[in-house]
């Protein structure tokens, strides 16, 4: 029986968590929420195995570079994918050899998608990495 990775978003727009655990479970990956940092770190600091984080670090009340340093502290293996505005805040504490980067906007669910897939299959990708589609 093959293993179904784990997937955790974390995002405080429930319209965004609910639409990329729609996406992702149809991808066949069994998704958990968390819709603000103290959930989040719940989640991470839980016995529950996370193969991959999708992580849009704009929590109301949360310094997002401390929230990076707890996730980096507990699990330094964990691939964090920053599904964000691009220079919204400083995520230099996000930069760590498996933090990768997709934009989010309108048309980068596929963008996304293709990011997991390839992060969780081991293919190479070199992070910090950026994905933009052009034009």
């Amino acid at each position: 029986m093959e293993k179904v990775n784990e997937i955790l978003i974390a995002d405080r727009n429930p319209h965004i968590r609910g639409f990329l655990k729609r996406e992702l479970s149809a991808c066949g990956y069994n998704v958990r929420l968390a819709e603000n940092g103290k959930e989040l770190l719940k989640l991470i600091y839980s016995h529950i195995q996370i193969d991959l984080l999708v992580l849009d670090p704009d929590f109301p009340g949360v310094d997002a570079n401390l929230m990076a340093r707890k996730i980096v502290d507990r699990v330094p293996q964990l691939p964090v994918v920053l599904y964000c505005l691009r220079g919204t805040d400083d995520l230099s504490d996000f930069t760590a050899g498996n933090v990768f980067h997709v934009e989010k906007n309108g048309q980068s669910i596929e963008i996304l998608k293709e990011v997991i897939h390839a992060i969780l299959i081991g293919a190479s990708i070199h992070a910090p990495f950026s994905l933009k589609r052009q034009g």
